[in-house]
Order: C-alpha cells, then structure tokens, then sequence
C-alpha cells in the first residue's frame, strides 16, 4: 500500500541489534529490500527478528514470487514502461495540461516547507475513513527533518495564481527502482487537479529522465478506504503486480491470532468503533490474503 512509511527510516546500530535488510516498523518486522527482491530469511529462521532494534514485533511481513502473473490478492502498483502521455486517454491527456497550467511542480527542501506541507497532510487525513495512524506535528517536523538523511525526496504542487503549497508527493528514488511513500492533496484545492502535475511529473522524471526500472506506489492498501490505487491505472497506466504476502507472527501470539481469525467477521464490526479493533481487522485481513495465497500453490 502507499503506506507513511520509509524503507531507510528506524536504521539502528549493531548495539541495537540492527539486522541488515529488515527494519521494525508499527509493530511489525518487514523488509527493506526491494519489492522485486526476495528478503534474507535467516533471521527469521535463527529468532533474531524477534528482537529487532530492541524492539519485540508482534509478527512479521513480506512478500515473494514478484510479478507472478496470477491474481494472489495482494499487489504493488507499479508504472513499469516508459511514460507517455500520447498513450493515455483523451480524457487523462486533457486533465493533466489542465493541471499543468494551474499548478507548479518543483522539488522542495521539506524544512522550509514544514508548516505548509502539514496543514495539507492534516487536512487530507480529515477526509479519510478508517484511518487511525496519523502523525503529530512534532513527528511530521522530526521526518521533514531526517529527510536527507533518509534518501527522501520531496515533490510539491504550487497554485500558480496564488503560489500556495496544495500537494506533496514524498518519495524515496533506489539504484533503478523508486517508490512514493506519500502522497497528499489539500482537499480545499483539488479542482486545481494538482494530483494530475505532480503524478506526471515524477513519472516522466524518474522514468523518463532517470530511466528508472519501474516506480512503485507501494502495496495494496488496507488501513484505509481509498481509490487512488484505481485513478492512478486509469489515468496513468500503472498495473498490478502480485506476489505472495507472507505472515508470520511471535509464538506467543500466534495463537491469539489464530483464534481472532475464527471471529474477524464480529471483529470487523467492531473496526469501525475502536482503534484497537481497526488495527486487528488489518492484519486478520493481511492473514485471510496469505492463507488463499499459500492454498493456490498447494
């Protein structure tokens, strides 16, 4: 899913029983290869995942067999050919001139742009339904800070006629690969279509100018309701690529999960009134998208 998260975020020394090629994040061990690559899985079969950077995760998370060709139910979308707006729909062709004459791209120095670049994440946040993981402002601040640090790149959308910030894109640009983390509009501007500049920007940037393999915009999402995944097949040619979810959880819960599993239906109910609910209802989701995967192969 185009999670708010950062492969490079959380890198801990050796003291901190760092584990080369996975990082502890909400909870959960996953990998910080490359979607295309399989993950190191040692650590998982030697227990020392279960103490990453003096963190104990609840389970584990990743993914195998890239680009499978067959529906697993769980995908990255990713824009693998070269972009080309002569191949888009008429429609798509004229939103994005549109957006271009009422929208200025350009990359930013986040620091410089904390204040503006957080009202439009806050705000965009509001609009969503389910959502339970949205950041302080001071954690907001501290990543625009580290951004550097991280191998971050921020894109941002500009009125033209107001030169307000009404969109970011964050991204982070690998060896021959990238990835969009974050993507966030200011709702109060969308008739500017500022979606429309920044999401042709980068693609003709990356994939174009910088001849990039692919550029992801992360896993199926399942935290919260949206439909960026559809607009950006629809508008800008990006596809599915399956692969298989795998999920693995701590011996002492996985038990636990095992039995919520035989009530996710009441738990779903449930996910709509309580955080605590939501974020069981994620993973029993994740665990029902492993378990048809894994019964497809066997």
């Amino acid at each position: 899913m185009e999670e708010d998260k950062v492969r490079g975020e959380g890198m801990m020394t050796a003291e901190n029983n760092h584990i080369p090629g996975w990082k502890y994040y909400n909870h959960a061990a996953i990998p910080t290869t490359a979607p295309h690559e399989n993950p190191d899985l040692t650590p998982l079969k030697d227990g020392r995942i279960w103490r990453i950077e003096d963190k104990k995760p609840l389970l584990v998370r990743y993914t195998t067999d890239w680009d499978c060709g067959y529906d697993t139910g769980w995908w990255y979308l990713i824009k693998d050919a070269p972009f080309d707006i002569s191949t888009l729909s008429s429609n798509s062709r004229k939103h994005i001139k549109e957006a271009f004459r009422k929208v200025r791209v350009e990359k930013i120095d986040p620091k410089e742009y904390v204040d503006a670049l957080y009202e439009c994440y806050h705000q965009a946040y509001l609009g969503y339904k389910q959502a339970d993981n949205e950041d302080s402002y001071d954690s907001f601040k501290l990543r625009c800070e580290k951004s550097a640090l991280l191998g971050l790149e921020f894109w941002a959308g500009f009125s033209q006629d107001s030169g307000k910030l009404v969109g970011y894109l964050m991204l982070g640009p690998h060896e021959d690969w990238a990835e969009i983390y974050t993507s966030k509009f200011h709702p109060d501007y969308l008739k500017l279509r500022v979606s429309d500049a920044l999401y042709a920007f980068v693609l003709d940037y990356y994939l174009n100018g910088q001849k990039k393999k692919y550029v992801s915009s992360g896993s199926r999402s399942i935290n919260h309701v949206t439909n960026t995944q559809e607009y950006k097949e629809q508008h800008f040619g990006y596809r599915k690529c399956y692969c298989r979810l795998h999920v693995l959880y701590r011996p002492f819960y996985k038990l636990i999960f095992k039995v919520l599993f035989m009530f996710r239906g009441l738990i779903s109910v449930l996910g709509g009134r309580f955080t605590l609910a939501h974020r069981i209802v994620a993973v029993l989701k994740m665990e029902e998208i492993a378990r048809k995967s894994c019964r497809r192969d066997s």
